[in-house]
């Protein structure tokens, strides 16, 4: 008897319920688009129940709509996707609270707002520098007479820059020690033929005392075949010549030991030098030296070894691939750059020395999520995107980043991939955030309704087109 009494009353109780959830949620959808006054984007204080102009800055006055959320503190709504007060760095009470707002799809294409999707691509890290070509130093040869002093009876290599072969002259040499050097190396020559002639006890001994004189001579810069020439004629001359030196030359011929050009120069026809006194300086350029001079945030990016791509104006559409051969162990304190080096081939000379290059490197970060840099606004030490829930629903969001790379920011918390983010008038989406209360980032008060501040008084915005207040002329000071 009880329960048959007890069904009824419970099926009564149930139907209120949905009744009263039915009511509530017919209030809510109401509520929610009502405008509740109009305000200004740049001055979120001034409040008006009619829209008109901003007493302040003249701009016309927004309206400011009701949500189904309003009602909510926003203390008590989480924020969601944010990370954690432990990976932001900050304790639990100096996180900002956010809340979702809404702003009419109609004002969000007047404004132009643009949007793109949070997903995982492949980052990577450009790092470009200012280059320039130079001589390479390995290949620089000084040209010198290290056995005597001497002068230059005929110039060969007579201006700078000049291109020479290998073996080729490049001056005449007139020494006094290159007479009695010639004697006394035909009297061994002559010597050592001789023993190879005679069997004697000891012909090991001559072959290295005749090795120690063809080292003496080396010193002359003489190559191999200006070695033979004399050997020819030390071997074809009589006793007598050889006592007396007829026919030995005083002068000889230096030769340039490798192709390439006149890099210095500081002899002239005529002139007297000291022995290893510097006459020429030769380059080879089948090899350049390419110096790029790094920013100092970007040098701890670089590495020996590491590959990049040389790029030149003089050269537009050629791109020479190569790796950082060498780094300086510091940065060039005057302009606070680390200068590496690169090594390009060069066939044909097409790379001149003093031309200005490029030089880029890339460092990959693998796949990972990433956020168009224009959908994030910096806050001091917070960064906020607003993700847009479509419809004219928006939610500011804190959001944890890792490196820029290029025009993206890695994404460490706070986002999901395929969610949809503001890209385009952020700030304009941002003034309307704060007019609506939904960000409260700086400071953890908002102001209370008809001020401005502590202290001040709100202005109020004028009354609409159509109405009149006779209101007199304020008083001037002393009437």
């Amino acid at each position: 008897m009880n329960s048959s009494r007890s069904l009824p009353l419970l099926l009564l109780t149930l139907c209120l319920w949905g009744w009263l959830e039915t009511g509530s949620a017919a209030a809510d959808s109401q509520e929610e688009g009502r405008i509740l006054h109009y305000t200004c984007t740049m001055h979120p204080s001034v409040r008006s129940p009619v829209p008109g102009k901003c007493p302040i800055c003249g701009m016309d006055l927004v309206p400011v709509h009701a949500h189904a959320s309003s009602s909510r503190k926003p203390e008590e709504t989480p924020l969601s996707g944010s990370p954690t007060p432990a990976a932001q760095g900050v304790s639990d009470q100096s996180t900002p609270k956010a809340s979702p707002f809404f702003v009419p799809p109609e004002r969000l294409q007047a404004i132009g707002v643009r949007t793109g999707v949070v997903e995982r691509r492949r980052l990577m890290r450009e790092l470009r520098a200012p280059a320039i070509l130079a001589v390479d130093e390995s290949k620089v040869v000084d040209i010198n007479v290290k056995a005597g002093d001497g002068y230059v009876i005929k110039l060969y290599a007579d201006y700078l820059w000049k291109g020479v072969r290998k073996g080729e002259k490049l001056a005449t040499i007139l020494s006094e020690n290159w007479v009695q050097a010639q004697m006394d190396y035909i009297r061994a020559y002559r010597a050592w033929r001789r023993s190879l002639l005679i069997q004697k006890a000891n012909p090991i001994l001559l072959d290295q005392q005749f090795v120690h004189i063809r080292n003496r001579i080396r010193v002359w810069d003489l190559t191999d075949a200006q070695i033979r020439e004399l050997e020819t004629y030390a071997w074809s001359m009589s006793t007598n010549d050889v006592r007396t030196g007829k026919g030995i030359r005083g002068t000889f011929d230096l030769l340039s030991p490798i192709s390439g050009h006149v890099h210095e120069k500081n002899v002239v026809e005529g002139m007297r030098f000291s022995a290893g006194q510097t006459l020429f300086r030769l380059v080879n350029l089948s090899r350049i030296w390419v110096l790029a001079q790094f920013s100092e945030d970007q040098a701890p990016f670089i590495s020996e070894g590491q590959s990049c791509e040389v790029t030149l104006p003089a050269l537009p559409g050629e791109r020479f691939r190569s790796s950082i051969d060498f780094m300086q162990p510091h940065l060039t304190e005057a302009v606070r750059r680390l200068q590496v080096r690169v090594i390009l081939p060069n066939p044909g000379h097409k790379l001149r020395p003093g031309m200005y290059a490029d030089v880029t490197a890339h460092l990959d970060y693998g796949v990972q999520l990433a956020v168009q840099s224009d959908a994030v606004i910096p806050t001091g030490r917070r960064f906020v995107v607003f993700v847009d829930h479509g419809g004219g629903h928006l939610e500011p969001r804190f959001v944890q980043l890792g490196e820029k790379l290029d025009d993206e920011y890695q994404v460490l918390a706070g986002l999901h991939e395929g969610e949809q983010v503001v890209t385009g008038a952020n700030f304009l989406i941002d003034a309307e955030s704060r007019v609506q209360g939904a960000l409260q980032i700086w400071s953890g008060e908002q102001p209370a309704e008809g001020t401005e501040g502590p202290g001040k008084p709100a202005p109020t915005a004028p009354p609409p087109a159509g109405r009149h207040h006779h209101q007199g002329m304020p008083r001037m000071p002393g009437m």
